[in-house]
């Protein structure tokens, strides 16, 4: 889609804040990479009715975004496992998703990497047979959504927060109906797992629906992951995705769990998933937008694509923190800066014309510091509108 020769990924890492810190201070001193850093929290449910009027303890986590070359993916993420220690129970996440496609406005500054730094990632088993799945609903649903997601086998959910964009826009007075607040769930499986989870919280989120939200599935290149799970048996020491996980280290790899692994017909019409089906036709067509932009000319950008014909987009914002090259003019000045990750979920036709507005009127328009990364996607659940664009003035008949 993009004319580019960029070889990009998205690296995406969550941890708690302490181990964050350490991590951001490493790739930053060190000269590893330029890092976005964001606020996340671990799963939290209201098992019992009092729990909803008591305000609960939130699992902080926090979230780190790394835009770098694809040569030098395993570089950074072995830098994020050694520092963040990875290798133990409940000590966090991190995984790539490299990008078909992007486009590079001339000013984005970013998308810096250094060979400075050797490390030891040839000692850890990345697995290369993982899925991320991003959920995004409002609040009310979050309880639900997480329960369906953990007792179908998943970590408890990471959720951080974002803003709907766009959508509000066309539904004209009735979006005094729907809120602009949003939360976003991310789930890590493994492949042979996808299947069920994303069933599973499909069922519970009827996102067939309007106004439910929407959910989508992306292919991970490589990750790691050690998330805990809400729900465990205390008379256990170990819950069962620490069973699996501890099992995938003594086999070193994951094809004893194919023995339990059935294909039962006919699952999704029993579960009344018949729009699952549906979209699976057109798959192939599903591209996910990453937009990584200067606060500053997110909302010039997202008139820009909001215009080209996106459906709605999914904000949230990020706070820069640049490696310390000295050579680097800007780097001390842009410690504060924030950015807005926006995301889109679109159709190839439609991906295809807001490609040619970014490629041919972001720089007309001043927007430059800007990278958009183009991600193919696997499977997607959300209810499909029709084309009627609201937001445009209706055109007054001729006399």
């Amino acid at each position: 889609m993009f004319n580019s020769t960029h070889d990009i990924s998205l690296i995406t890492a969550v941890l708690p804040t302490l181990s964050a810190n350490n991590v951001v201070d490493t790739l930053t001193s060190q000269e590893v990479t330029d890092v976005l850093v964001s606020q996340a929290r671990g799963t939290i449910l209201h098992d019992h009715w009092w729990k909803s009027w008591v305000p609960p303890i939130s699992p902080s986590k926090t979230m780190l975004r790394m835009i770098v070359p694809g040569h030098d993916v395993d570089r950074v993420v072995g830098v994020i496992i050694e520092e963040g220690k990875l290798d133990l129970q409940s000590a966090g996440a991190v995984f790539s998703t490299p990008c078909e496609s992007a486009y590079v406005g001339s000013k984005f500054h970013n998308l810096r990497t250094t060979e400075t730094l050797n490390t030891k990632n040839d000692s850890h088993k990345l697995s290369e047979d993982l899925s991320a799945i991003f959920c995004s609903i409002s609040h009310k649903l979050s309880d639900r959504i997480a329960k369906a997601a953990i007792n179908s086998g998943a970590h408890g959910p990471v959720v951080y927060y974002a803003e709907g964009k766009g959508l509000r826009d066309r539904l004209g007075w009735l979006r005094i109906t729907k809120d602009s607040e949003q939360e976003v769930m991310l789930i890590l499986a493994d492949s042979t797992d996808v299947e069920e989870i994303f069933t599973a919280i499909a069922k519970a989120g009827e996102f067939h629906l309007p106004g439910r939200g929407f959910m989508y599935c992306l292919p991970v290149d490589k990750g790691m992951f050690n998330l805990p799970s809400r729900i465990a048996n205390p008379h256990y020491p170990a819950n069962t995705q620490q069973i699996i996980h501890a099992i995938d280290h003594l086999t070193g790899h994951t094809h004893w769990r194919d023995q339990a692994v059935f294909n039962v017909g006919g699952q999704g019409k029993g579960s009344g998933l018949n729009f699952l089906q549906k979209d699976k036709e057109t798959l192939t067509n599903q591209v996910c937008f990453s937009a990584i932009v200067n606060r500053d000319e997110s909302q010039a950008f997202m008139d820009l694509i909001l215009d080209a014909g996106a459906p709605g987009l999914n904000v949230s914002y990020s706070r820069f923190v640049a490696m310390g090259d000295d050579d680097y003019e800007l780097a001390h000045a842009n410690i504060n800066q924030e950015y807005a990750t926006i995301r889109c979920i679109t159709n190839q036709n439609t991906a295809e014309v807001i490609t040619q507005e970014v490629e041919s009127k972001a720089e007309q328009k001043g927007i430059q510091d800007v990278c958009v990364l183009a991600h193919s996607v696997s499977r997607i659940a959300k209810y499909i509108p029709g084309t009627k664009d609201h937001r445009k003035k209706p055109k007054l008949a001729a006399a």
